[in-house]
């Protein structure tokens, strides 16, 4: 590009030669002048013909050796391509004689190996068995054949709720949870109290830090366990005493994603107690809606064992366990027939053949909570704003083979 602006210039030089000078132009001077600059001129332009042709010399020894190197490169691609090809090939014959070796062995091994894992399922059956009949090794042999009596202790204008005493501690005291979502806890001194409104001394109103949710309350050694409120699955351990959470657990297993009892529509998980402690009941969806019965240790709120459970969720409205036995009531609709058609114990001893189709006396709408108490051997339930004694009838259960 410079040679050709400095050719440029030179042609305009030339031109200029040939037409008439100007009246300044005729002076020796400054003819000697403009002789001098054609000159330089001259040398630049000798001076860009040398590079532009030695340019050209390097370019052309430049693209030889980039041709030369692109050739070696297609030789060594071909060869590098023959050579996985051939990898390849022998991959693949290896790996047809290992699998045709491992038929071999697993098909000598293939009994032996079907009967051992026979034999530590067996083994892993009977540990399991026996660490469950461990856990529920009390001095409690009994199963439930009928409902004996009904007595309304009480009656009060909120449709759910909870009542019942401490299921261990041998005291007088009542507690009465009013509502599915609350966090006031009236302590009554006594049955009696808690019959007649006017009795003295007056309930002592516990306003707890945390709200629950549902009716399934339970009062275990002096401890209020419940289902917090705008949590799904989160079960607090409550000191009444110094008004303080004294413990905390998530429950799993799909604990609060159903409702445990669709006839009671408040209730995501129901706490129990009988003779062999603390106990967890809701729905499992991945069960397909049966419930799902838990072991919690009270003290530490560690999970013990769980069960998935026969009994469905579905028309269910409350539920209890007697000895070590779940037993669920079902309804129809609000006007009953509200009775017992599924038993579920971990054991085996009581099955749904030894359990006559137990009857409650008919009530004008579902059960809002029925707890048993194994102290007293009751039922307290809640019924429409009542509040319920339940008398029961028992035998002995079958002997564990």
């Amino acid at each position: 590009m410079l040679a050709l602006r400095r050719a440029s210039a030179f042609s305009v030089l030339i031109l200029t030669a040939f037409l008439p000078l100007p009246q300044f132009a005729q002076d020796p001077a400054m003819v000697h002048y403009i002789y001098q600059r054609f000159q330089v001129l001259e040398q630049g332009l000798q001076k860009c013909t040398q590079a532009t042709r030695e340019y050209i010399q390097d370019f052309r020894e430049f693209s030889k050796n980039i041709s030369v190197m692109l050739g070696r490169c297609q030789t060594y691609t071909s060869e590098y391509k023959s050579a996985v090809h051939n990898l390849a090939l022998r991959v693949e014959r290896a790996q047809r004689e290992i699998d045709y070796l491992e038929y071999l062995r697993e098909a000598e091994v293939c009994t032996e190996s079907e009967d051992k894992m026979l034999a530590e399922k067996q083994v892993q059956g009977a540990e399991e068995e026996k660490r469950i009949r461990t856990l529920l090794n009390a001095s409690c042999d009994n199963m439930l054949i009928g409902i004996k009596s009904l007595k309304i202790v009480k009656k009060t204008m909120d449709t759910d709720g909870s009542w019942m005493k401490d299921a261990v501690r041998d005291s007088p005291k009542v507690y009465l949870l009013i509502g599915s979502r609350n966090n006031t806890v009236w302590e009554f001194a006594s049955i009696r109290a808690f019959m007649e409104d006017s009795t003295k001394p007056a309930p002592r109103k516990l306003i707890l830090t945390h709200s629950w949710q549902g009716t399934g309350q339970v009062i275990y050694k002096g401890f209020l366990f419940f289902h917090s409120q705008g949590t799904p699955n989160e079960i607090i351990k409550y000191n009444l005493q110094k008004r303080t959470v004294e413990d905390r657990m998530l429950l799993l297993g799909g604990a609060g994603r159903a409702l445990a009892y669709p006839r009671s529509p408040s209730t995501y998980i129901d706490l129990a107690a009988d003779e062999h402690g603390l106990w967890a009941i809701h729905s499992g969806p991945s069960i397909h809606g049966h419930l799902v019965l838990t072991k919690i240790e009270p003290d530490t709120l560690g999970v013990e064992h769980s069960w998935d459970t026969p009994c469905r969720s579905q028309d269910a409205e409350a539920s209890f366990l007697l000895c070590g036995v779940l037993y669920v009531v079902y309804s129809s609709g609000g006007l009953g027939p509200h009775r017992i058609t599924c038993v579920y114990d971990p054991l085996g001893a009581v099955i749904e053949e030894d359990l006559p189709n137990v009857f409650f006396p008919r009530r004008s709408r579902s059960h809002s909570m029925i707890h048993y108490n194994p102290r007293d051997k009751q039922l307290y339930a809640w019924n429409d704003g009542n509040q319920i004694i339940y008398k029961l009838q028992t035998k002995r259960k079958q002997p564990l083979q």
